[in-house]
């Protein structure tokens, strides 16, 4: 399995691994991903899950006490409230709503209240924010018809499914908010939906915050994420290079010099943004196909 081959060269460095299985998880399959999945990752080692559904979380935690276990950013923890609902769902690190990412106020008074019930705090620093943050955008919903279900098959034989154009499912998304002038967009979206969402400053934005780390080392943030899906390898790597700079800058300094580190990640912020827009321009022309003949056929009844 190549995933188990991961998990042993991750721990021949001495380095933890966390597994993803952050889509909606429906109840049916709680039983057999434990049984077919938790079990195996456990038994290899790994450190522990990175889980959006709370029922999920729970029987994790019920069944494999010492695993670590990480509300997803999709999880949109973005007050007190939700905070403690989801430790008591399990959760021993939370990652903060990309809503929140310069907020550092908000950020503190999180942070301090994920000291008191002892779970670890943990941001992206560099990555995407959707339209209301992370796990709290519903715009997809819209281009259901060109959802497409995707049956996958491990090499054991179990049989999971995810459906493309609906993160929550575990695929990805069309990204539509990017481009609102398109006459799908615009058959698709209730003309009302289209204006609220143009009043949006963040609609994907692609975020950095890198001049932000030494502010958010001083405020306790333990572990600092680096989205790297649709990424060259060699790009995120470098990318994680350069953070790892100023992330070592940061606890040697106070006011530490990062100007050469910010000047080096503008750069691969171009660079990301490039691979980015092709990938969005390859999503909008996959929409088309999976809506022309749909399309047609509303157009003539």
């Amino acid at each position: 399995m190549r995933l188990k081959k991961a998990v042993n060269i991750v721990k021949s460095y001495d380095k933890k691994i966390y597994i993803a299985m952050n889509a909606e998880i429906e109840r049916e399959m709680i039983p057999l991903l434990l049984e077919k999945r938790v079990a195996d990752y456990a038994s290899w080692g790994c450190d522990g899950l990175i889980i959006k559904t709370p029922e999920f979380m729970k029987a994790v935690s019920k069944s494999y006490p010492d695993f670590e276990i990480v509300a997803s950013v999709g999880c949109h923890i973005d007050s007190e409230k939700k905070l403690r609902y989801y430790h008591s769902m399990g959760a021993t690190t939370f990652v903060l709503s990309t809503e929140l990412r310069r907020n550092h106020e908000k950020i503190k008074e999180l942070k301090a209240v994920a000291s008191q019930l002892g779970m670890k705090t943990e941001i992206i620093v560099s990555g995407t924010a959707c339209y209301k943050g992370v796990g709290n955008c519903n715009f997809f919903k819209y281009f259901k018809d060109a959802f497409e279900r995707i049956t996958l098959v491990d090499s054991d034989g179990f049989v999971t499914e995810k459906v493309f154009g609906n993160p929550e499912k575990g695929g990805g998304c069309y990204r539509p908010c990017l481009y609102l002038d398109d006459p799908i967009v615009q058959q698709l979206v209730p003309k009302d939906v289209l204006i609220e969402i143009r009043k949006e400053k963040n609609l994907n934005e692609r975020f950095t915050l890198a001049k932000d780390v030494p502010s958010l080392i001083e405020i306790g943030i333990d572990i600092f994420k680096i989205q790297g899906r649709e990424y060259p390898v060699d790009l995120v790597a470098e990318l994680t290079r350069i953070f790892r700079q100023i992330i070592d800058k940061s606890l040697k300094s106070k006011n530490p010099d990062i100007t050469q580190e910010l000047r080096e990640i503008e750069k691969l912020g171009r660079e990301l943004d490039t691979r980015r827009m092709i990938y969005t321009g390859n999503l909008r022309e996959k929409l088309y196909e999976k809506l022309e003949i749909y399309l047609k056929t509303k157009s003539t009844s």
